[in-house]
């Protein structure tokens, strides 16, 4: 009984999304501090940031699914696991004790590093997840937005991590200025490209929540201006991605690496095949997301490169 309860909490919390947020963040470790001797954090303290991002992220999952139990009746019965395998005041009960573990971990962070910037992103994060699952995604487009922009800001928040370390050794100085670390780069890229490709997945599962979001009253792409108008969108952001790439290495060439550039373009050329299967609805609703998640995976290598 105990057993079959830990692993519906350990599905409801939606594990692959967790490993792609620590990866993301190890990523960034990796790009600032592999073989940098410069480089002076406390690696109890990241793991520390890790666990935290993690348990906000979770508690997310938790309180969307909570709000979503009417829709995943419909869109994903054989998923459904508040009020099937765990009850509906469990799962809120679990909610608030991941974000407090969360805040707690936030205020320590805050200060031992004389900043209270841990604090009030932990709070910001928490706070619009729940506004999110409540009221922001029945709103069109602006839901879609806020999940894109939460998950594209992981990569700045391991950042700020460095950045705020005291003697962290990620600024350095010539000639009596100083200067930010060239890694940086990469780092805004990928954050960029976060954004943009989990704002498609996003809308590409707007499509396939069609049926259950009628019955939560939710106001999306897809049901507002139709299937065809939808796979436009979502067509330009892949693009768009492609496009700013090709505009940007030139320019910073020697700061974002041959290599990088490489491994970004094999995953963005995954949006192509995407953008074939929108030639069929059945395809593209049952492949896009999974190919979606495979490109940003691919993306993500280019962090320990």
């Amino acid at each position: 009984m105990a057993g079959n309860l830990i692993i519906s909490i350990f599905r409801l919390i939606r594990p692959k999304n967790i490993f792609i947020i620590l990866a993301t963040m190890c990523g960034v470790y990796y790009t600032l501090a592999y073989d940098n001797p410069l480089i002076h954090i406390s690696r109890f303290d990241f793991v520390l940031l890790l666990l935290s991002t993690s348990l906000i992220a979770g508690a997310g999952n938790m309180i969307n699914d909570y709000f979503d139990v009417k829709a995943d009746r419909v869109n994903k019965p054989h998923k459904l696991i508040i009020s099937k395998h765990i009850k509906r005041r469990w799962a809120i009960i679990l909610h608030w004790v991941f974000n407090f573990s969360a805040l707690i971990i936030s205020i320590y962070l805050s200060s031992k590093y004389s900043t209270f910037w841990y604090v009030f992103i932990n709070l910001f994060a928490i706070n619009t997840l729940w506004f999110y699952s409540v009221y922001f995604k029945k709103k069109i487009f602006f839901g879609n937005l806020i999940i894109a922009l939460m998950t594209g800001f992981i990569p700045l928040l391991t950042l700020s991590f460095f950045v705020f370390s005291k003697d962290s050794g990620i600024f350095y100085q010539v000639k009596g200025q100083w200067y930010e670390n060239p890694q940086f780069h990469i780092i805004y890229l990928l954050s960029f490209f976060a954004t943009m490709q989990n704002l498609a997945r996003e809308i590409c599962k707007d499509i396939a929540d069609i049926p259950g979001d009628r019955k939560i009253h939710v106001k999306s792409i897809p049901m507002t201006y139709g299937l065809k108008t939808t796979k436009l969108i979502i067509a330009i952001i892949l693009s768009l991605q492609i496009i700013i790439l090709n505009l940007i290495y030139p320019v910073y060439e020697l700061k974002i690496g041959e290599w990088t550039y490489y491994i970004l373009m094999i995953a963005l050329s995954i949006n192509f095949l995407i953008m074939i299967l929108m030639l069929k609805n059945e395809l593209f609703v049952k492949y896009s997301q999974s190919l979606l998640k495979l490109s940003m995976l691919i993306g993500l290598s280019a962090l320990f490169i």
